[in-house]
């Protein structure tokens, strides 16, 4: 009956520690979407109404790199698809003048 107990004590360490890492990578990725977000804003100067969805966009390509990033050699076709999937939410959000800076600033 002991090692029940001590395995079920020591199951649910292991169930809180795993949300705990689970939310440690979430604030890690709104953090830097958050940041590169006002980076791209200081360079580009767009409104503040699009910011959420430069802000979204940068999310999205964060969250999927993350699945990637382990096997990034492996994953190369994947990580094309995701900066191009990215590449295009900028374009739909920016206009021309603004996406083409950003072309030419951070995708040299």
């Amino acid at each position: 009956m002991k090692k029940i107990v001590t395995i079920c004590a020591f199951a649910l360490a292991l169930l809180f520690s795993a949300q705990t890492l689970s939310a440690q990578n979430t604030l890690e990725i709104n953090a830097e979407a958050n940041t590169k977000t006002k980076e791209l804003r200081k360079v580009i100067k767009f409104e503040q109404a699009k910011m959420h969805d430069v802000y979204e966009a940068y999310r999205n390509y964060a969250i999927a790199y993350k699945k990637i990033s382990d096997k990034i050699e492996l994953n190369a076709e994947r990580l094309e698809k995701i900066n191009n999937k990215f590449d295009e939410e900028l374009k739909e959000i920016l206009t021309d003048e603004q996406y083409e800076k950003y072309l030419a600033t951070f995708r040299n």
